[in-house]
């Protein structure tokens, strides 16, 4: 493996592959751990203990999930609205069509998922502010302290931060299949999961 990573750094194009996407990963890193505004998880952590979906989640994360930080919901609304399609296209004729109208349907395949990951964040946003709001005093300052219309914009401001993160990393993933070396979600999926090593043997150990 090592000798056919020394041989794939000699050709130039793939050197620059390579650097491309180690450098989408380095940014997709960097954004786990900026906190979104309002939201006071240092030196805290979300309990995700308490049921599958919030461990998934967490795994699937890197751990941004238990911080509240800006890729927080990570690659999991796209990976969902891609199975969704996937599905849709057996009952929806139109979508079975779309699949096989070879490059231009598969542009529009990926539209549509774009489309249906955005709102899927979006969603997934409004349920993790009331998850973040309803576990403890992590909302900053208190809700209880701040008038209704503040409170308002305080929830506005942190689901646009979510789904705005959620949306670039589908982004990220995008162009690692494009300027990369492909498998951009996947490698996404992989650097959050593989981040989590160091926390995982620590507790072990």
């Amino acid at each position: 493996m090592i000798k056919t990573f020394i041989n794939a750094w000699k050709i130039a194009d793939l050197r620059k592959k390579i650097l491309f996407t180690l450098f989408i990963v380095l940014l997709y890193r960097i954004g786990s751990n900026i906190p979104v505004p309002f939201v006071d998880l240092v030196g805290n952590e979300l309990n995700t203990e308490g049921g599958n979906i919030l461990t998934y989640l967490s795994m699937m994360t890197g751990s941004a999930f238990n911080y509240g930080t800006l890729f927080a919901l990570g690659v999991t609304p796209y990976i969902n609205s891609s199975i969704i399609i996937q599905l849709l296209g057996v009952a929806i004729p139109s979508l079975a069509n779309l699949q096989k109208e070879g490059e231009e349907g598969r542009k529009k395949l990926n539209a549509i998922t774009r489309y249906l990951t955005i709102g899927l964040a979006l969603l997934q946003s409004v349920a993790y502010y009331f998850y973040i709001r309803n576990s403890g005093n992590y909302i900053t300052p208190a809700v209880g302290d701040l008038s209704i219309g503040y409170q308002l914009f305080q929830a506005a401001v942190i689901v646009a931060c979510f789904t705005a993160g959620s949306s670039l990393v589908m982004c990220m993933g995008e162009q690692i299949n494009d300027n990369g070396i492909g498998n951009g979600i996947s490698i996404l999926l992989f650097a959050g999961i593989v981040s989590r090593l160091p926390t995982i043997l620590t507790m072990r150990w």
